[in-house]
């Protein structure tokens, strides 16, 4: 067998503290953690349909730690008993249940699983059976009858079941022979979706007063359970989960009244968006790993499985602006490197006039603007770029437009269109598009101008009106995206993706999730990035996202998610693969900044098992 040395041309490096610069493949033993490191380039997930299982069914039992290896126990339509495992090809009917139920909790292995409460005949029920790989056992009952539980546990000795009909928020523990009452949920509810161990479990969204559907998320560490961060998407109540503890969940698909294809992410603090499963479903099952997860059931019994194969993109830290501040304008067409962002509404609430330059480390503020705006939107790049539009408070809206010729501002001639909240994209300050924003009480416009280096031209509207859009691209290869409808009262969240050819403006696949106030980047309209943005939660109002979708000229896709969830940011970016995020408001103004490489990398440990 080759030697490492013999591969790599070097020997593993011994060193007391990780590289500070690694390159993609290096590998070094850390003498301080005792511990073999590499880097290795980001990966991120896709979902691919396998075989299904030989008998359709929704609310089954599930348990599974791999990817290769689940089980799946009754279920419904009909009151079934029907038990199927999966070796990681296909699925083979073994042994039934003693008592036919569905809604019921799952926990453990293929091969030692716990199944407990449920509905059946008669209705409701808190018996508990135990599967040893070729049977199974009746054991000690749940001490609360309950149905459309939550669960978790990697074994069929240690699980916990939580929540359900009821609404109940009765926790209890299982031992391996024992039910025992522990500390309750914060939140009574039923269809509670759950994940990872007996004593470090998550609990998500459901269904229970007074709120319809439920977006909170709880974690578990063993003695009680601590509210966190909701859920992005509330299609994660009666969702499946992969994973074994509560700082790396995998929720897959679900639904608030309609079958979901979400699939969300929970890294111990924050949920991100992962890509879409391939068919929208819920009350189904599911097991496995993160980063290798298994989904089954549903009308078709379909089974899907989750790899990271595809190189990720990632965000790192860049220099905080100056000046913090939202709803700010961008010279759009700029890199990782260099960037320019100006005007905006910094703390208390009123418009600014300051510009700062980024080179890829610091922010550098230049000479203001002309007029001092919020909401406004700009294109170009770091030398050469356009202010247009934005506000400062009633009665008007503003059309003046000023150029950035890299040391100074310049007004020049107006929109004609004045208006706010509306969108840009274009190359440099002679050439470039404005679309889309908001013309006063209570309407939006679908208006588009052509920038020609001296006049604003109107050209063909948009399809759709909205406000707080995105815009990327050329003054004749761009995309519209998202954003929020005030027209007649209506004040919708948008999802909507329209295409402009240099004439038309052509409605095109919507992006994976509604949201206004969002940025983005990209070369023209067959390769964007979209980021950030307010996403609507309703238990929470208006909740800043930290979501990434990435467009490839026909198909948006969720990519690796910001480090700050924000909304009213600006962004720079003439390709999908080197952007800029800057400014927003999370929980307060932000002056926070992340730069995009589309060819992410990650250390990783190696182990021997």
């Amino acid at each position: 067998m080759a030697t490492y040395k013999e591969i790599k041309g070097t020997n593993i490096e011994i060193v007391a503290t990780d590289p500070s610069n690694p390159v993609t493949g290096q590998v070094w033993y850390n003498t301080t953690s005792n511990v073999l490191k590499g880097l290795r380039p980001l990966l991120q997930g896709a979902w691919t349909t396998v075989n299904s299982m030989n008998t359709a069914r929704i609310k089954s039992g599930s348990a599974g730690q791999t990817q290769d290896a689940n089980l799946s126990a009754g279920g419904e339509p009909g009151v079934k008993n029907n038990t199927e495992t999966w070796d990681g090809t296909s699925w083979t009917e073994v042994n039934n249940l003693n008592t036919a139920r569905f809604g019921m909790g799952g926990a453990g292995t293929s091969t030692a699983a716990l199944v407990f409460g449920g509905e059946g005949t008669p209705p409701k029920t808190a018996k508990t059976e135990s599967w040893n790989g070729t049977n199974w056992t009746e054991v000690n009952d749940l001490n609360t009858v309950r149905v459309y539980l939550g669960s978790s546990g990697v074994t069929n000795t240690a699980s916990l079941a939580f929540a359900g009909e009821g609404p109940t928020a009765v926790t209890e523990l299982w031992n391996g022979t024992n039910w025992t009452e522990v500390n309750d949920l914060n939140n009574a509810q039923k269809y509670r979706s759950g994940g990872g161990s007996s004593t470090s479990a998550l609990c998500w969204g459901g269904d229970g007063p007074p709120h319809a559907v439920f977006w909170n998320t709880e974690s578990w560490n063993g003695t009680n359970w601590t509210e966190l961060g909701d859920i992005l998407q509330v299609a994660s109540a009666s969702s499946p989960a992969a994973g074994q503890d509560n700082t790396a969940i995998l929720s897959m698909a679900g639904s608030s009244g309609t079958p979901s294809k979400a699939t969300q992410f929970f890294n111990g603090s924050v949920w991100s968006m992962k890509a879409n499963v391939n068919t929208g479903r819920s009350d189904v099952g599911g097991g496995g790993t993160v980063t290798a997860g298994l989904l089954y059931g549903g009308p078709s019994g379909q089974t899907e499985a989750f790899s990271q194969t595809s190189l990720a993109g990632s965000w790192a830290t860049g220099g905080d602006m100056n000046i913090a501040r939202q709803t700010l304008g961008s010279a759009q067409y700029g890199t990782s490197t260099a960037a320019l962002g100006f005007g905006g509404q910094g703390p208390p609430p009123s418009a600014v006039a300051i510009t700062e330059s980024y080179n890829g480390t610091n922010w550098t503020e230049v000479n203001d603007l002309n007029t001092a705006r919020r909401h406004l939107s700009g294109f170009g790049t770091y030398t050469s770029a356009i202010a247009n539009g934005g506000w400062n408070g009633p009665p008007a809206y503003y059309g003046n437009t000023e150029l950035w010729n890299g040391t100074n501002w310049t007004e020049v001639n107006d929109l004609n269109t004045a208006r706010r909240y509306l969108a840009n994209s274009g190359v440099d300050n002679t050439s470039g598009l404005a679309f889309g924003g908001y013309v006063g009480p209570p309407e939006d416009t679908a208006v588009t101008e052509l920038w020609n280096g001296t006049n604003w031209t109107e050209v063909n509207d948009m399809n759709q009106k909205r406000n707080n859009l995105a815009g990327a691209g050329t003054a004749t290869s761009a995309l519209a995206m998202d954003g929020f409808l005030n027209a007649g009262g209506s004040n919708t969240f948008r999802q909507e993706v329209e295409s402009w050819n240099g004439t038309n403006w052509t409605e095109t696949t919507d992006t994976n999730q509604k949201k206004w106030g969002l940025a983005a980047g990209g070369t023209d309209n067959t390769n964007a990035l979209a980021f950030g943005g307010a996403i609507d939660i309703p238990t929470l109002g208006q909740y800043q996202s930290n979501s990434v979708e990435e467009w490839n000229g026909s198909s948006w896709s969720f990519n690796s998610a910001m480090n700050t969830g924000r909304y009213g940011l600006a962004g720079s970016g003439a390709s999908n693969t080197n952007c800029l995020a800057f400014g927003g408001y999370g929980t307060t103004y932000t002056a926070a900044t992340e730069e995009w490489s589309g060819s992410g990398t990650a250390t990783v440990t190696f182990t021997d098992s």
